[in-house]
């Protein structure tokens, strides 16, 4: 028997979108994951200095709070299936598959190591994508059901994808204790956390697990924690608008609010303070 999972997976908006010609939305960014499949003419963007170009058939992920200019360059319009969803408890539902290596979308989502994907819509993602579109916009009986089950297929379908062009990344996915080590990190990143508590719960000795994150991650365990401290503040400041930096710096654990604003600007090229009202430019000129 299939057993239901709490709702863990939010779809924002879901629309079908044409953008006139020289149409243009300068920098943005989102607190969702952003897909957008290109279904006629063609859409540009630039994210970190790298412009991806969308034909007929294509579509891009954009993982959350990775800044980005979207433009319809040509002189025709250029249509697109948008949509705009978030996974609140990724490490829950991750967590709760049997293999690691089934749900790298989720993981991707967790390591927040990638700005964004694209690859050529397959049927069966365009077709997820339509049924997602029509319960969202002409909701009928047993539509949240549909709905969860819709967006849970939407995740393996992307997960595939991404497996499929990233075939060295398979071992990163399928490492249980890098994995159970990540996961620990994400559910206790407002704690204080050492390495050796970490390696602990992994079941594998510090030396090693420094080892693993250095070797698929090309980072140190603290400088992930940082990471990870770091994206969920941007979170938890846009949920809670009236908290001040200091009082976010010491929800996740940073010993000050100047040690929260150096490793912000570290990771993120921009000051909290400025990233914050560059957020709050955006969502009033909504």
């Amino acid at each position: 028997m299939y057993t239901y999972p709490a709702p863990a997976i939010v779809l924002n908006n879901a629309i079908a979108q044409q953008f006139p010609p020289h149409y243009r939305f300068d920098t943005h960014f989102h607190r969702s994951v952003e897909l957008l499949l290109c279904t006629s003419g063609t859409i540009s963007f630039a994210i970190q200095g790298s412009e991806q170009i969308l034909k007929p058939g294509q579509y891009i992920i954009i993982f959350p709070n990775i800044p980005h200019d979207t433009v319809a360059p040509d002189d025709a319009t250029a249509q697109a299936l948008h949509i705009h969803f978030y996974v609140k408890s990724a490490y829950s539902l991750y967590g709760s598959q049997d293999s690691h290596g089934e749900m790298p979308f989720l993981m991707e989502l967790m390591l927040n190591r990638r700005p964004f994907f694209r690859e050529i819509c397959s049927a069966q993602l365009r077709a997820c994508l339509e049924c997602i579109f029509d319960e969202f916009c002409i909701p009928g009986q047993n539509s949240d059901r549909l709905m969860q089950l819709y967006c849970e297929q939407l995740i393996l379908l992307l997960s595939r994808d991404l497996l499929a062009q990233c075939k060295s990344s398979s071992d990163v996915y399928k490492n249980n204790y890098l994995m159970d080590a990540i996961l620990y990190i994400n559910q206790h990143c407002s704690e204080k956390l050492v390495v050796e508590q970490i390696a602990k719960y992994a079941g594998v000795s510090q030396r090693y697990l420094t080892k693993l994150f250095q070797k698929y991650l090309d980072l140190s365990i603290s400088s992930y924690i940082t990471f990870i401290r770091i994206s969920k503040s941007i979170d938890y400041k846009c949920s809670n608008p009236s908290a001040t930096l200091a009082e976010v710096a010491t929800e996740f654990g940073f010993s000050s609010q100047q040690h929260f604003s150096k490793a912000f600007k570290y990771t993120m090229g921009v000051t909290p303070r400025n990233y914050f009202m560059e957020r709050m430019n955006i969502d009033r000129a909504r």
